[in-house]
Formats: structure tokens, C-alpha cells, sequence
């Protein structure tokens, strides 16, 4: 996934230690991270929300899948 991939508004997942973060995309930065990476300003969905900012090569968009049963 590229970083142009990613809008403001896509969920996103990426890793925290042994676990696995869901957030969201809130803003994209542009190229200010090292040798031009993409920065996209992140916020985590909880009780007490917390917004940040992570390389695009770090995060990847939330896969969904819609069962329908007719």
C-alpha cells in the first residue's frame, strides 16, 4: 500500500508491542517525514481518544468483509 492510499477517514490498524491498534485517519501531513515519507495524523478510537502522528509505511487500512445470508 502506497501512501497515497490512505484519507482522512480510513480505518487503519498497525502494531504496538504484541498487540494491534485501531485507529483512525484524521489528516493527511504530506511528505515531512525521513527522505520524504508521508505523515498522517491518527486517532485512536476510546474512551478517552488519543490522536498522533505515524509514517503511511507504518499503518495499514482495516480489511472488511460482508457476509450476506439470504
Amino acid at each position: 500500500m502506497t501512501a497515497h492510499d490512505l484519507r482522512p477517514g480510513d480505518l487503519v490498524t498497525f502494531p504496538f508491542g504484541a498487540m494491534t491498534i485501531h485507529a483512525r485517519v484524521i489528516e493527511d501531513r504530506g511528505h515531512l517525514g525521513i527522505k520524504g515519507g508521508q505523515i498522517e495524523v491518527i486517532e485512536q478510537d476510546a474512551d478517552e481518544p488519543w490522536r498522533f502522528e505515524m509514517g503511511a509505511a507504518e499503518i495499514r487500512r482495516q480489511q472488511y468483509c460482508v457476509i450476506s445470508i439470504c
